[in-house]
């Protein structure tokens, strides 16, 4: 099974971004069966990323508008290649 971590800098505006983020993540690949859960993990660095299985596959400029939809299709990316 295999687990998908928003990455967010704590304590700041991200948590919101990264939750809207994980609930798009869980809505669009949670269903698969390769899929264990989707999870929060906020950082000490000022950083807005998704992990597979512990490796960074996206990361976007925090300073930046956040497109959850590209963590989508990272992470859809990232599971396939793993199948």
């Amino acid at each position: 099974m295999t687990e998908i971590a928003v990455e967010y800098a704590a304590g700041n505006r991200l948590r919101s971004e990264a939750e809207t983020a994980r609930r798009l993540i869980d809505a669009y690949l949670g269903d698969r069966p390769d899929v264990d859960r989707v999870t929060l993990s906020p950082s000490g660095e000022s950083v807005f990323c998704v992990s597979v299985e512990g490796d960074r596959i996206w990361c976007t400029d925090t300073r930046e508008w956040i497109d959850s939809m590209e963590a989508v299709t990272a992470a859809r990316r990232r599971l396939s290649e793993l199948s």
